[in-house]
Formats: C-alpha cells, sequence, structure tokens
C-alpha cells in the first residue's frame, strides 16, 4: 500500500500521522489528488487499529479503502440501517451505505464509543448543515473536499483543527496558506509544524 505514513517527512524525518493530529482538515477540488490522499489517511488510521465511522458517497473512495485495508476486512461493516449497526456496534469500522445522512445521524448518536471513533467525512460540499453541524462537535474528525462550497463553512471555521492539509488555496480565509512546492508534494500543518506528503506514484 503506497501509505501517507511513510510519505510525510519534516526534513527527513518520517512523520507517524495519528490520532493526536486530530481534528484535520483536508481542502482540495476535482483532480488534485485530495480524494486519493484523503482515503489513504484513514485507511492507515484504521490500520493502526483507530475505530471510525465512514460517511462518503463516491463510490471509487470506497473501493480504494477497501483495497487498502484488507488486512482487516473482518472488523469493516457497511450498514444498512440502524438493525445492522445495532447488531455489530464492536466493529472498528462503521461504513454509512449510500451516504445515508438519516443513518449517519442516528449512528453517531447511538453509539456509546463515538468519542473513540475517528468521524469521517468526504464530500462534504453535499451534506447538509445540521450534519455537518452535529459532527464538528467532536474532535476525532476529519472533514475532506471544498471548504468553499461546503454549507457550514462558517461553522467549521471556528473549529480549531490540529492538522489542515490544502492542496489548493481556498477562498475563505484559513491560518495557512496554499504552498506549491513540486507535482505531487503538499505541506501538511499539523500542531504547530509544517510536513509535507510526497506521492511514490
Amino acid at each position: 500500500m503506497d501509505t501517507i505514513t511513510n510519505n510525510l517527512k519534516c526534513g527527513d524525518k518520517h512523520h507517524h500521522f495519528n490520532e493526536e493530529n486530530l481534528p484535520a482538515l483536508i481542502h482540495y477540488k476535482c483532480k488534485e489528488w485530495g480524494s486519493y490522499y484523503s482515503m489513504i489517511l484513514i485507511a492507515n488510521l484504521a490500520l493502526q487499529w483507530s475505530k471510525a465511522i465512514i460517511l462518503t458517497w463516491y463510490p471509487e473512495a470506497k473501493k480504494q479503502f477497501y483495497m487498502d485495508t484488507k488486512k482487516i476486512a473482518k472488523n469493516i461493516l457497511v450498514i444498512k440501517n440502524m438493525k445492522d449497526l445495532i447488531k455489530n456496534q464492536e466493529k472498528q469500522i462503521i461504513i454509512i451505505n449510500n451516504d445515508d445522512e438519516k443513518l449517519f445521524l442516528e449512528a453517531i448518536k447511538y453509539l456509546k464509543d463515538i468519542r473513540e471513533r475517528i468521524i469521517f467525512i468526504k464530500n462534504i460540499d453535499i451534506f447538509n448543515k445540521r450534519l455537518l453541524n452535529e459532527s464538528i462537535k467532536y474532535n476525532k474528525l476529519i472533514l475532506s473536499w471544498e471548504i468553499d462550497a461546503c454549507s457550514a463553512k462558517e461553522k467549521i471555521l471556528k473549529k480549531k483543527f490540529n492538522s489542515i492539509l490544502l492542496f489548493s488555496q481556498p477562498k475563505i480565509k484559513l491560518p495557512y496558506k496554499f504552498v506549491p512546492i513540486t507535482p505531487f508534494t503538499w505541506y501538511i500543518w499539523s500542531k504547530n509544524k509544517k510536513w509535507y506528503i510526497q506521492s511514490v506514484k
């Protein structure tokens, strides 16, 4: 697996991205590699035995996640309704079927271990404000996609993120600016440290 862990550096040193770096915001537009790295990031956290609940509408993203987490496939469950969740709430990774917003909201309210889980939401531009407002109450959070197009961007901006990864410069004001380095290399600001991600593809 082409892991973000192996490609995240500060100078010549590798940085191991973990739950301490959360909450995280990943901003990118179409064809800017942000989708690819978002899924690698959550896959690596899953392989570090982090618990998570995942919401994304993009089928290819889910496909990539399954491919990258084959080793722990038995710990991953796609839920279609609350009955599925109630029966399998101990599963390490819970994926919401078909970007079902209602089911996602019910799930985060029902799960007793929700504060132990990473809430991963990809394609934040398509989900409603209520869902996003509920999600940003938690600190183990990863929000991914174009922040400018997000319905809850004002509230998201008020949240203190420990990590911000920019694949381009958003129109709204963030604490950091996008800095182009070379093709397939991007900066990630995490706890006042500047690391960089370098693709090996």
